[in-house]
């Protein structure tokens, strides 16, 4: 019997699922959006152990704001983060990325400080720049 390999990553195995339930068709789209889903939700939980009891924002508003966060804007980072590492098919972090985008949870106005000011020191340094 040969030998095959499969692919046990999250998306594919979420695909693997979905098509029972929904066809092949349909769990290319619904298999990997339930990654993203199922790990943001992850992340959310343990952004929310960080939050203020005090703050006034229910838990489950709280779960929908990140969830959809990550449902919009996980793609577009996985397919940055894989050009970035010269990957060809960048589909296997879609739940890393999509559980940090939820474990940031509202942290992420102080993660846009620090990526801004990491870029301002690169950019010192390449222009070979530093005080007179």
């Amino acid at each position: 019997m040969p030998m095959t390999t499969h692919q046990l990553d999250p998306v594919n195995v979420a695909i693997a699922i979905a098509s029972i339930v929904f066809g092949p068709t349909l769990a290319g789209i619904i298999g990997p959006y339930a990654v993203i889903i199922i790990s943001a939700t992850v992340g959310a939980a343990w952004a929310l152990g960080r939050r203020d009891p005090a703050a006034g924002l229910s838990a489950a508003w709280y779960f929908l704001r990140l969830n959809t966060t990550a449902a919009i804007v996980t793609v577009s980072l996985t397919k940055l983060v894989g050009m970035w590492l010269g990957l060809v098919d960048p589909s296997w972090l879609l739940a890393p990325v999509a559980l940090v985008i939820g474990c940031v949870g509202d942290d992420w106005p102080a993660v846009g400080k620090w990526i801004v000011a990491a870029a301002g020191r690169m950019f010192e340094r390449r222009a070979g720049g530093g005080t007179p």
